[in-house]
């Protein structure tokens, strides 16, 4: 990571935070961009490794927002997207329409654009690292939407990890980190943001392995 410059998209909470200060310990040059990423510099600031970040707040929903974004990042090396859609749970057939719409368009459709528009500013040797879950490949009772956006998110990083060559494009699926119904049941626990941010990690620095999605999940698909 050293010299490099890293887009983290959601770098301002959670597996965002944790991997922009593993990656700033590692000599990189950091970009957190959120939706409040500027409101809350001056609290992450504080941090001896987030003091040299940039902080530049859109909205993944909107188009026009990530180009701007990405116009003031400039070239980066690597991509990472890290973001949380609204949490949609409940019997497939009660589900709220708009609810569902919310989470495709900050998840699935969010990471697409933001693949779409990055592309181009990515150096020779950089590449992509999306954010599915294990619900991709194991899905549980009541998190259709859930299932199928992470599914989707798997397929989206195949394809373009073709269609993008030589950019890398890869995935982690984490696991459950705060739902306590599942902590007695995985065999590791539930997981946490730190523990999370090695996955992507590998996946900037491991300059052979494209169209992968690393699950960190604790053993949750085993059960």
């Amino acid at each position: 990571m050293k010299g490099k410059k890293v887009l983290i998209v959601g770098g301002s909470s959670g597996i965002g935070l944790a991997l922009a200060k593993r990656v700033s310990k590692k000599g990189g040059e950091v970009v957190i961009a959120s939706r409040k990423a500027e409101e809350q510099k001056q609290k992450l600031i504080k941090n001896e490794w987030l003091e040299q970040c940039s902080f530049i707040s859109f909205d993944i929903t909107s188009i026009s927002d990530i180009n701007e974004m990405f116009s003031k990042a400039g070239a980066v090396d690597h991509i990472v997207v890290t973001v949380k859609s609204p949490l949609v749970t409940g019997s497939f057939l009660n589900l709220d329409s708009e609810s569902v719409f919310s989470a495709f368009n900050t998840k699935l459709w969010g990471q697409y654009n933001l693949a779409k528009a990055g592309a181009g500013k990515i150096k020779h040797g950089g590449s992509i690292v999306l954010t599915s879950g294990s619900l991709g490949t194991r899905p549980i009772q009541d998190y259709s939407t859930m299932s199928i956006i992470c599914g989707a998110v798997n397929s989206l990083c195949k394809s373009l990890a073709l269609e993008l060559a030589p950019i890398r494009v890869n995935a982690v699926a984490p696991g459950f980190l705060t739902l306590k119904t599942m902590e007695d049941i995985i065999p590791l626990g539930l997981g946490d943001s730190d523990q999370l941010a090695n996955s992507y990690l590998f996946l900037m620095e491991d300059s052979y392995t494209t169209g992968t999605t690393i699950v960190s999940d604790g053993g949750a698909a085993l059960v």
